[in-house]
């Protein structure tokens, strides 16, 4: 199995952390972020991980070196994430893991993702608030997805999406050639889940409730110093 990390951004937003640094090395606890992930997808046996780098690009090589695999988004100022992973697009080909840089979270998540009776998940938090703007779900009552976007109305949404997604080899294809499509009509601008549109529409894609798990989304002062106070205790 294999995970891909999109790592090119410059996390202005977590400024002065990301002043000296690209936003996944910044610190949090004793590790920098994109060592915690690493660190998570190890314990569930996962050692091919390719980084999509893009700011600072240097740092993240010397930091990491030959433990992991590197794309770089040389356009990273002007692109957003799904252009990354169409950069990456030939890594799916295979059982995949898929999640941005800056998610603090426990291994026991990929885990509950792998342990799953679906092929293709998105890990879910039903137990936070729902707000605007942030990755939203819809799903069934049998978890079959029916929408995820940051443009979904919180009180129409079950949950909120953790950001960390699997794919088996079928799932991960569907998602490639979705991305060519959308890069090929110059949406480059958009998310990952815009590429999920397929495996939505076949009722492929699950959500995984692992709201009593440990986990953050890391992404402004704020995020940091919560993730400090709550999520780092919890990882054990």
């Amino acid at each position: 199995m294999r995970a891909i990390i999109l790592a090119a951004g410059a996390g202005t937003r977590l400024r002065p952390l990301t002043s000296d640094r690209p936003k996944c090395l910044v610190t949090v606890g004793e590790k920098a972020l994109v060592d915690h992930q690493i660190d998570a997808l190890r314990s569930v046996g996962v050692d091919d991980t390719v980084l999509v780098v893009g700011c600072k690009a240097d740092q993240v090589r010397a930091h990491c070196g030959d433990s992991v695999r590197y794309i770089e988004n040389v356009d990273y100022h002007s692109t957003n994430s799904i252009y990354s992973l169409h950069l990456a697009s030939a890594e799916l080909d295979r059982a995949t893991f898929l999640f941005n840089c800056d998610i603090l979270f426990h291994g026991d998540i990929l885990q509950s993702m792998l342990t799953a009776p679906y092929a293709n998940v998105v890990a879910a938090d039903a137990s936070v608030e729902r707000v605007q703007g942030e990755m939203n779900i819809c799903y069934d009552s049998e978890g079959c997805i029916t929408a995820i976007s940051k443009e979904l109305h919180p009180q129409e949404a079950q949950a909120q999406s953790v950001q960390l997604v699997k794919f088996d080899a079928e799932g991960a294809q569907r998602v490639r050639r979705e991305i060519k499509r959308l890069v090929d009509e110059d949406q480059k601008d958009a998310y990952p889940t815009s590429a999920y549109g397929p495996l939505i529409a076949q009722r492929s894609l699950y959500a995984v409730e692992v709201g009593l798990s440990a986990w953050g989304e890391i992404d402004s002062i704020e995020d940091h110093q919560h993730a400090l106070k709550r999520v780092v205790p919890r990882l054990g």
